[in-house]
Parts: structure tokens; C-alpha cells; sequence
């Protein structure tokens, strides 16, 4: 028969077994719920990753869209209208071949269509590749667009530049240009903003954009919140072009600084 003592000893044991093997439970149980909450939420995380990257490819393709539309646009209305009249011109000499002073005065007016008609032409083929652009480089393309917006006499952009010669891949320069006239054209519609400042600088392998201005301001989560609601249409828009180019974008503003947008666009 063991002594009191003996079976207090035992208890105690026992009793310290137990409360290990509860500890150990709980921490099982524990661990095993916070993985399952971590999972959850991972795959949450991959849910709204996968349904952003289907709104900003839904987004990149009514970029698309609504370019041709707009080069289509231009095409039906400025162009198939005057080609129509110089086709009815043309009809209305064969015609009247022996009246020399109609002919000449419908062949005058033909020529100042088709003058007309190349310069619409020429405008269209700008908007699709800058000649700037093309020719100059990125820097110097914007540096012309600069120029056109401050010319304008509405708001006045600046650029300030480190000396570098850089040419992209043409689709990622045009790319990044339209990336950044879009960010300009939304500053101007949006910021109510009197001076817009483009920085450029190359730092080893990626070209940093930034865009200052003195209108107002938006943070990153602010966008975010644009974008997932229906108002962000021109965001979407823009986070499309982010990544076309592969950059990454920061929207920053503060009280004390004026309002700043950074690209970092790798250059290879």
C-alpha cells in the first residue's frame, strides 16, 4: 500500500500529464486554426489578386477598344465625307468635261480636299506614334509634349532631366509615353493644378518617372478604392499601361508637399 505521500507525488503527475497534454491540445488546436485562417486568407488574397488582374486586363482592352473606336471615328467622320464629295466632284467633271471654268474650279476644290484629307491623316497617324516620339526618344517626345501643353496657356509643364540617352523597346516606349499623358491629362482634368513637373532619372537599370504638381493630391489607397468602384474607369486605365511596361506606380501627397507620382520603369 503506497503512502500518502507516495500517491500525492502520483496525483501531482498525473495531474501535471493532463494539464501538458490540454496545454498541447490547445496549441495544436491553435496552430491548426490560425493555418486554416491564413490559408483563408491567402486565398482570398489570390481571389482579389486574380479579379484585379481581370479588371485591369478587362481595362487594358477597352484601352484598346476605344482607341480604335476613336481612329475609326475620325477616319468615317473627317475623312469618308470629303473622299465622297471629291467622288462627286470627280463624277460631276466627267460630265461636264467642255465647260473648261466648271472643271478647273471642281479640280481646285478637289486639291484643297485631298490637302485636307492628308493633314487629318497625318494628324491620326500622330496619335498612333508621336513623330516626336519616334524620332526623338522618350525624353525628347515628352519634352515636346511639354512644350504643346504650356503653349496651350492653361497649365504650365516643366521637364528636369539628368543627362542620359536612353532608347526603350519602341511598344514599351509608346507604352510608357501614353502612360504618362495619361497621368498628365488626368492631373489637368482632375487636380486643378498650375504647374506639373516631370523628373527623369536613370537609377542603374530603371528609368524613374516622377510627376510632381501643386493641384490636388491622391494616396495609393485612394486609388484603389477608385478603381474597384465604377468611378476608376480612366485608373484602370492607367494601372493597364503600369503593366504593359512592367513599371511599378506610387501615388503620394502630403499637407506640407505637393502631390507626387513615381514610375519605375525597368529598362531592359
Amino acid at each position: 500500500m503506497e503512502s500518502p505521500q507516495g500517491l500525492n507525488i502520483t496525483n501531482l503527475i498525473i495531474s501535471g500529464s493532463l494539464g501538458m497534454l490540454t496545454l498541447v491540445s490547445f496549441i495544436i488546436a491553435f496552430i491548426a486554426q490560425y493555418q486554416k485562417k491564413i490559408l483563408a486568407h491567402k486565398s482570398e488574397l489570390q481571389r482579389t489578386e486574380t479579379e484585379f488582374q481581370k479588371q485591369l486586363l478587362d481595362a487594358s482592352v477597352e484601352v484598346a477598344e476605344e482607341e480604335r473606336r476613336k481612329i475609326a471615328g475620325n477616319i468615317h467622320d473627317d475623312v469618308g465625307l470629303t473622299i465622297n464629295v471629291v467622288k462627286l466632284n470627280l463624277s460631276k467633271i466627267k460630265k461636264n468635261l467642255k465647260d473648261t471654268e466648271l472643271v478647273n474650279e471642281l479640280i481646285e476644290t478637289d486639291i484643297k480636299i485631298l490637302e485636307d484629307i492628308h493633314t487629318t491623316l497625318r494628324g491620326i497617324s500622330h496619335e498612333l506614334m508621336p513623330p516626336s516620339l519616334s524620332l526623338l526618344g522618350l525624353k525628347k517626345g515628352l519634352r515636346e509634349m511639354s512644350r504643346q501643353i504650356s503653349a496651350s496657356g492653361k497649365i504650365k509643364v516643366d521637364l528636369v532631366s539628368d543627362e542620359f540617352e536612353l532608347r526603350l523597346d519602341k511598344k514599351k516606349e509608346l507604352q510608357l509615353y501614353r502612360l504618362i499623358k495619361e497621368l498628365i491629362n488626368n492631373i489637368i482634368k482632375h487636380a486643378g493644378a498650375n504647374q506639373i513637373i516631370l523628373h527623369f532619372a536613370l537609377d542603374q537599370e530603371k528609368l524613374i518617372t516622377i510627376i510632381e504638381h501643386d493641384g490636388i493630391g491622391i494616396n495609393d489607397q485612394e486609388v484603389m478604392t477608385l478603381i474597384n468602384s465604377q468611378k476608376g474607369i480612366g485608373l484602370k486605365s492607367i494601372q493597364s499601361r503600369v503593366q504593359l511596361t512592367n513599371s511599378k506606380l506610387n501615388y503620394a501627397y502630403s499637407a506640407a508637399e505637393v502631390a507626387k507620382i513615381t514610375i519605375k520603369t525597368p529598362v531592359l
